[in-house]
């Protein structure tokens, strides 16, 4: 029987080839992560139909997109025309 150790080297390789890949891994997996959390942010079935011109839309005062939100608490709001 034979009662060398494993060459070092090859393990420290194996340690940072490993670390690097769960590295990466934990990155892929954040920004997925991310990317659903901001599409489950925005409003089911909202879409923007007056691109980003939030005063003059006629749906302003029911719109739930930031865009609109922070029209309504920007100074000086004053409500969309009602038509």
């Amino acid at each position: 029987m034979s009662t060398r150790s494993p060459n070092p080297s090859a393990s420290r390789r194996q340690f940072l080839r490993d670390g690097l890949r769960y590295t990466l891994l934990g990155g892929l997996a954040a920004i997925s992560g991310k990317l659903v959390a901001r599409e489950a942010a925005r409003p089911a079935g909202q879409v923007c139909v007056s691109a980003g011109l939030c005063r003059g839309c006629a749906a302003y005062e029911d719109c739930g997109l930031p865009q609109a939100l922070s029209a309504k608490q920007a100074p000086g709001h004053s409500p969309a025309r009602s038509t």
